[in-house]
């Protein structure tokens, strides 16, 4: 099957490299608001180190990957929004000044436009993407919120969901229609001073993390069903996976680890104070960046990846990628000269029926060697099945809207990926790039 897709695919784009195999495929990234913004091993829990001084990143709170693949760091007490290069960490500059409402929360429109959080000024603000203010997205204490939080961040439904620090609720905005409701009432299930969200593996669910109450919390976004999935997590403000999949939560000045099935605690990764982290919120687990040695048989100025697999919900994980080189189109085209080789893996967890999250590790034996990463991929053309999707609802059983070309923007044109979906959810799926001059 795969050798009438991989006739297409020749050559690669030329990488710096690296032949060490990095000991952890991610750092964990913590705001700590009295001090800066930490940097440890994802895995051990160790210091690396800091992402910049405390001048800078004062009041550190929110961080997100943006659209252009850079990360975005919210510094509250300097009213400033910073960017960074995830892989070097080298700083890229400026983003936004804010006005004096206590920004702490970040996230991306699928239209570009940015939204931030404010705590003081109990609304959500809209920038451009230049960090050009736009205006406010509803207005101050809609659907009774108080102290807007780091956890402000879209749905896969397309809405942005707000936790209230002073109001102990969650309210969600239709970016649409500028109409907001409540999700999550003051105090449901016990919650007090509800701080952080995270997604969770199936898209179906956040988790909510309360830091009064010490708990953390499922909410299923189809029903705003709340129950709670863990307690006595003293100072619990975020969540993040961590690269084995277990639960990572700002716990006791530190980061503890938890079952992502049972919430057990499963004890501390990062220490209180390590690295001279003081008042942590919120938590990141981005990519390790390592240049390495690409394998040079799989070189060339043009680039395709392919591979199956099955869809699981809302994501698709293709453990098997290979490329191929050594054929030709027409009449010269002969299979046996084609060499097939595992170039890594690939994970897509679509979160509305427009985004979705990309990685992928092409690393260790078997593998083409070029790394991790992840980007946020969009689709390239709204079009009817784009339609479809919104009016039945992003959790129904038809998928088929998932066909198609998607992207990660202006910043990576020339670069996009090919989906087809089979209605007992097989997909095929094919990456394209192209070297750099």
């Amino acid at each position: 099957m795969f050798q009438r897709y991989l006739l297409f695919l020749l050559g690669l784009f030329a990488c710096s490299a690296s032949a060490q195999e990095p000991a952890c495929p991610s750092r964990l990234f913590v705001s700590g608001y009295f001090s800066t913004v930490h940097i440890y091993d994802a895995c051990t829990g160790a210091f690396l180190r800091n992402l910049d001084t405390r001048t800078r990143l004062n009041g550190a709170q929110a961080m997100r990957l943006g659209r252009d693949g850079l990360l975005y760091v919210v510094a509250e007490s300097a009213r400033a929004i910073h960017k960074y290069r995830p892989d070097t960490l080298e700083y890229v500059g400026l983003f936004a000044s804010t006005p004096p409402m206590g920004p702490l929360g970040i996230d991306f429109a699928a239209d570009g436009v940015v939204y931030v959080a404010g705590y003081d000024s109990n609304d959500v603000k809209k920038y451009d993407s230049n960090g050009v203010l736009m205006g406010a997205a509803f207005a101050a204490g809609a659907s009774g919120i108080s102290g807007p939080e780091i956890g402000t961040m879209f749905g896969p439904d397309g809405n942005l969901y707000v936790p209230g620090y002073n109001s102990h609720n969650v309210i969600r905005l239709d970016p649409r229609t500028g109409q907001t409701s409540v999700v999550v009432p003051p105090r449901a299930s016990g919650i007090f001073r509800p701080r952080g969200l995270l997604l969770d593996a199936e898209g179906q669910s956040f988790f909510l993390a309360a830091e009064g109450s010490g708990q953390v919390m499922r909410l299923r976004i189809a029903d705003g069903n709340l129950g709670e999935f863990a307690r006595g997590l003293r100072g619990s403000t975020m969540v993040a996976y961590a690269p084995d999949g277990k639960l990572l939560v700002v716990h006791d000045g530190g980061v503890a680890r938890l079952d992502p099935l049972t919430g057990a605690n499963l004890g501390t990764l990062v220490a209180a104070g390590s690295g001279g982290l003081s008042g942590p919120t919120f938590i990141a687990v981005l990519p390790n960046a390592n240049t390495r040695t690409p394998d040079r048989s799989q070189i060339g100025t043009q680039y395709w990846v392919v591979g199956n697999s099955s869809f699981a919900g809302n994501v698709l994980a293709v453990p098997d990628v290979f490329s191929a080189t050594g054929s030709a189109f027409g009449p010269d085209l002969r299979f046996s000269d084609l060499a097939v080789k595992r170039w890594g893996s690939v994970r897509i967890e679509f979160v509305s029926c427009t985004r979705a999250q990309f990685s992928w590790d092409s690393t260790g034996p078997g593998s083409a060697d070029f790394g991790t990463g992840a980007y946020e991929i969009s689709r390239f053309f709204v079009n009817e099945a784009t339609d479809r999707c919104q009016q039945q609802g992003f959790a129904a059983a038809d998928k088929s809207w998932v066909n198609g070309h998607w992207w990660g923007g202006d910043a990576r044109s020339g670069e996009g990926m090919f989906l087809d979906r089979r209605a007992d959810g097989a997909a095929f799926f094919a990456w394209f790039t192209h070297r750099p001059r």
